[in-house]
């Protein structure tokens, strides 16, 4: 889209009227920015701790020793520190003169590591408070300055794909589609429009009833009855009303969903894909619905010139680790990152053009705190990671992943990762991936904003 018909098409929806920022051109290829929520605040450290280092003076040993029960062993043994960290980790690098390593469960990420498509972006700040629904909405909004409140905002992603305009959409694989989803409504601030939303929660029964069955008659006659109904009320209330979002949905899927069940007829589900949610342990994931989201996502993949996705929404709950974190959250990062499991059997399933044309987000809400607790856990924290995995991504650490600031924190009472680099600044650099110049429209005033020293945010090829 060039910037005069991006004009004409905010003059004609007052989409993103209210940003008052420059259009974009959009990019030559479609490229598909995947969303990975992980509510509960995940201990994404857990994930790439340093080597074990036996000099008490140095980060790592004084990591160790902050961190030792959420490791599930004793604090004050070095062999213990030696014997968890062989068993758990696979050494990965080098980094700022300290090594790390990545879980060994976690094998498909440690390959895409090494193939330089990983970036990890560490310190970021987003919300100030340990609040979960409120640090929820501040990532889903992208937006430091949302307040608890403000549950109607525009999400990021919804921002995004209404600035993209033409037919570019925005999908939600999940249930119910997150804050992430909702495009910027054209009057208000504080409200969302979902006209460019789609929310398949199972891509393999999304068109609504045609059929000429007895049943399928009486289905199709509800469905028409309910249809007219919201109509009617859209057009008493008006197109913002939530009669009217609803309306909007109905269309959008009765739009779609034929053209795509026609589509998906000649594409089975890959049996690696189906056994995510179907097969039995070790190919069904701890989270058979995360499976589903894989496959809905797959699906999207495969008709995304018929749906004209640009953004998809997915999530994985369950990191609130207050407690055994080892059991609680270990799984779940198998789950994401494991050979075999979501992320790598998706990946073996797409075509060489899908992969080189999408990347994947990753992040919950905030972080954990700097050492762990009594219960064998971290509680909640507010500097957090953000992963970042794809074909164009430069791999690497952004940020400084072992800060020797830290080590001063370590006596304090609920000591936290300290926020260097605002959340707007890490998407900013993922919409301009997605259509070059975005970052500033979605994200104004973002060059103002917290940058930690030393990190270019270098972390997306052109």
């Amino acid at each position: 889209m060039n910037r005069r018909d991006f004009l004409r098409f905010a003059a004609a929806t007052g989409a993103l009227t209210w940003l008052d920022a420059p259009a974009w051109a959009a990019p030559l290829t479609r490229r598909v920015l995947v969303d990975i929520t992980l509510p509960g605040g995940p201990d994404l450290r857990h994930l790439f701790p340093p080597a074990p280092d036996s000099s008490p003076a140095s980060y790592a040993y004084q990591y160790w020793q902050a961190r030792a029960s959420s490791h599930g062993i004793a604090a004050g043994s070095q062999q213990a520190v030696v014997d968890r960290f062989a068993t758990a980790y696979d050494a990965a690098a080098t980094t700022a003169g300290t090594q790390f390593g990545i879980l060994k469960q976690c094998g498909w990420l440690k390959s895409m590591w090494s193939a330089g498509k990983v970036a990890v972006l560490h310190n970021v700040l987003g919300a100030t408070s340990r609040d979960h629904a409120h640090a929820q909405l501040v990532l889903d909004h992208g937006d430091r300055g949302t307040l608890p409140n403000q549950l109607g905002k525009a999400g990021w992603g919804g921002r995004l794909v209404a600035g993209l305009g033409g037919s570019a959409r925005i999908v939600s694989v999940t249930r119910a589609p997150r804050p992430f989803c909702y495009g910027p409504h054209p009057t208000d601030r504080l409200d969302h429009r979902n006209d460019r939303l789609l929310n398949i929660k199972n891509s393999r029964a999304l068109a609504l009833t045609e059929a000429a069955s007895q049943d399928n008659n009486q289905n199709k006659a509800m469905a028409n009855s309910l249809r007219a109904y919201y109509e009617a009320r859209a057009a008493a209330l008006g197109q913002s009303d939530v009669f009217g979002r609803i309306v909007q949905s109905e269309r959008g899927l009765r739009q779609f969903g034929s053209a795509m069940t026609s589509a998906l007829a000649g594409i089975p589900v890959p049996a690696a894909v189906q056994a995510l949610y179907t097969g039995q342990p070790p190919s069904r994931l701890n989270s058979g619905y995360f499976g589903e989201q894989i496959r809905n996502l797959y699906d999207t993949l495969q008709t995304r010139d018929i749906l004209d996705m640009r953004v998809a929404s997915l999530d994985y709950g369950g990191w609130d680790s207050h407690d055994g974190e080892i059991d609680m959250i270990e799984p779940r990062l198998a789950d994401l990152f494991g050979t075999g499991r979501a992320l790598d059997t998706l990946w073996q399933a797409l075509d060489p053009q899908s992969r080189a044309n999408m990347v994947f987000v990753i992040a919950g809400e905030f972080g954990r705190q700097l050492k762990s607790n009594g219960g064998a856990g971290t509680d909640h924290g507010r500097g957090m990671q953000v992963i970042v995995i794809g074909e164009s991504v430069k791999g690497g650490f952004y940020g400084d992943p072992f800060p020797e600031a830290e080590l001063a924190r370590l006596s304090q009472n609920s000591p936290d990762v300290e926020g260097l680099t605002a959340i707007e600044r890490v998407f900013g650099v993922l919409a301009d991936w997605v259509a070059p110049g975005a970052g500033d429209v979605v994200f104004p005033g973002r060059g103002g904003m917290p940058l930690e020293s030393g990190n270019p945010l270098g972390f997306m090829k052109a």
